[in-house]
């Protein structure tokens, strides 16, 4: 399924490509879908310079080896049959960053601003990128995680989703024990997030969200959440400092999608010295307002975060495969590629009565 402008998917046939001695081929058997997914689909992504079309998308793929270059078996330590999951980054591994060990911020391999499953147009070389499609051509320069064999796929991925949680939650934030994190947004990142802290051992996990997302209230419960606060109906700042006892929180973690108003509450809400957590794509032209002087006051710590690292991708596959049958409810549905669109749309809450979370495409 390539991406030809926004809002606008059609099935295309592709030649699979010979594989290289530093090659391999992906027979994806699942791509998990994120808010990006939607983002990229209203063309948001592309009026930012970060896509070009026509493009496959679909960063979030599972799959089996295929077709592997002897060279590639040798660097990837993986083998025909292996079940994978792939890190969306084609990093180059020469770039400061590549050597500083954040290959997720590396631009140097193609020279664009989003080199990764799912984003490179099918214009370069094979055109293959993308996990909404059969098979992905795998570029030497992938990294990918080898699937632990009770993990189905369509809850394999949810791999990002986690690894997400884990390292925008968790380690960026340096959130412990005795922490108070509020988590804004309570979509997959969202409870992802409930779910690291909450094995972190955090103690008090508040999370906003809308009426609308009852279903989700209810799994962030069941997941740690201690605190639910509905953002359309009850003022935000007043609850969390009512929760807090006037406090506030040592964190706010950010993956709100679209609503830039949340960053202004995350300063209000968030104690001196605080941490705030930006994740949350706001897309098109979307810009928030920040009170800077505010900030400096309370000497607030903002990061921003930007995808994940190998190691949060093993912490994250670790976790699922700890915890498939508590974390299955976040799994919501299981759909064909041809149904790509549908599957967009859904998540992006634009069909009414679909209560989705993690969705997963199948080829």
């Amino acid at each position: 399924m390539v991406q030809v402008a926004a809002r606008r998917l059609e099935m295309e046939e592709f030649e699979v490509p010979k594989v290289g001695v530093s090659e391999g081929l992906l027979r994806v058997t699942a791509c998990g879908l994120c808010g990006s997914d939607v983002e990229q689909y209203r063309g948001h992504f592309a009026e930012k310079g970060l896509a070009e079309y026509p493009v496959i998308p679909g960063h979030e793929p599972v799959g089996t080896i295929e077709e592997l270059g002897a060279e590639a078996e040798a660097r990837w330590g993986v083998r025909v049959g292996d079940r994978v999951a792939l890190q969306p980054v084609i990093s180059c591994g020469r770039c400061a960053d590549c050597l500083s060990g954040a290959h997720h911020l590396c631009k140097g391999m193609f020279q664009m601003a989003s080199p990764a499953y799912g984003y490179l147009p099918t214009t370069i070389g094979h055109g293959l990128w993308g996990g909404y499609g059969e098979y992905i051509h795998l570029h030497e320069r992938t990294l990918m995680h080898r699937l632990p064999e009770n993990v189905p796929n369509e809850m394999a991925t949810m791999y990002q989703a986690l690894a997400a949680g884990i390292r925008w939650a968790v380690a960026v934030p340096g959130a412990g024990f005795s922490d108070t994190v509020l988590v804004m947004g309570c979509g997959q990142r969202g409870l992802a997030s409930v779910v690291a802290l909450k094995a972190a051992g955090v103690s008090e996990i508040v999370v906003t969200g809308l009426k609308r997302d009852a279903f989700k209230f209810r799994l962030a419960r069941e997941f740690g959440a201690t605190h639910t606060i509905v953002a359309d109906e009850e003022d935000t700042i007043d609850r969390v400092m009512e929760i807090t006892g006037g406090r506030g929180v040592d964190i706010a973690v950010d993956v709100v999608p679209t609503d830039t108003r949340v960053i202004g509450h995350a300063v209000e809400v968030v104690r001196p010295g605080g941490t705030i957590v930006v994740a949350g794509v706001k897309g098109g032209n979307n810009m928030a307002t920040l009170d800077t002087d505010r900030m400096v006051y309370k000497e607030i710590t903002l990061k921003a975060v930007f995808t994940q690292g190998a190691d949060m991708y093993r912490a994250g596959i670790d976790l699922l495969a700890r915890n498939l049958e508590r974390l299955a409810p976040m799994h919501t549905h299981e759909m064909p590629l041809e149904q790509a669109e549908r599957a967009i749309q859904m998540l992006g809450g634009e069909i009414p009565g679909e209560e989705a979370i993690c969705i997963s495409l199948h080829p």
